[in-house]
């Protein structure tokens, strides 16, 4: 039961932390499109060298759905962990919901993938770099993984419940 709660608390804090990034972030960039000389906040994206242009415009979108699409799949994992926390393990919104985290997490992590190797193409003339320990890719890599095992989870969970109510119908 504590280990549920401190799952859930986690959850909940990181989901309450990317709020104001989805709440902000559009407005911060109309406000760089609007006012693009302006000094107030430092842009660090691809394709500002000329300023604030289509390119850069295009990056920033792509970014923000798939943080959106990571968003969305934190939702329904704070709603995973809220089933959790009732002891509602073998239910209809668990697979739901399991189901939901893992077609988000996949496709966040599936499309952050092909947007950074064209965005590499892209930037550096057509060279990739492979670098050993932590970076984006072997992030992005995880999350796709993570994806899949929601996805892995959310059939095992059905499954569960079909033999669950088998069994409730036989005795």
């Amino acid at each position: 039961m504590k280990l549920n709660s401190i799952f859930k608390g986690l959850i909940d804090l990181a989901f309450y932390l990317m709020v104001p990034i989805v709440v902000f972030f559009p407005g911060t960039i109309l406000y760089i499109l609007i006012f693009p000389q302006q000094s107030i906040i430092k842009v660090n994206l691809p394709y500002t060298e000329q300023g604030f242009g289509s390119g850069a415009l295009l990056f920033t979108i792509c970014f923000f759905i798939l943080f959106l699409l990571f968003f969305a799949g934190f939702f329904q994992l704070r709603k995973f962990a809220g089933q959790l926390l009732k002891k509602k393990l073998f239910s209809s919104e668990v697979i739901k919901s399991t189901k939901k985290v893992g077609q988000f997490f996949t496709a966040c992590g599936l499309g952050s993938l092909i947007f950074v190797v064209i965005n590499a193409l892209l930037t550096n003339e057509g060279t990739i770099s492979i670098s050993f320990g932590t970076s984006n890719l072997s992030l992005l890599l995880f999350l796709l993984i993570v994806g899949v095992l929601f996805l892995l989870l959310s059939d095992a969970f059905a499954r569960a419940l079909k033999l669950k109510e088998e069994n409730d119908l036989t005795v």
